[in-house]
């Protein structure tokens, strides 16, 4: 039982660290309008004909703006389903 309890926290930890290392944040919001802005921006670079890098303040701001209006259940589940490529609810 002692090992299932820290088989768990290691993989919450991992699972933490990961999302903050590639959002720089643990608030699922903020981390789904950085993931929106990078897939928005990327494809407008992709269009332009240059090679996607890093996404401006202003592109991820523009998310917070659609994001602010969801609660943080909602953020989690639309972050997962993008993850996962499952169904956006």
């Amino acid at each position: 039982m002692r090992l299932l309890l820290i088989v768990l926290v290691a993989l919450a930890g991992l699972a933490a660290g990961l999302m903050f290392y590639r959002y720089g944040t643990l608030e699922p919001c903020r981390a789904l309008a950085q993931d929106m802005a990078d897939e928005t921006f990327g494809e407008v670079q992709a269009a332009l004909g240059s090679e996607p890098g890093e996404t401006p303040e202003s592109a991820v701001r523009a998310m917070r703006l659609v994001t602010s209006q969801y609660d943080t259940s909602t953020c989690a589940s639309k972050l997962w389903a993008r993850w996962t490529g499952g169904e956006d609810t």
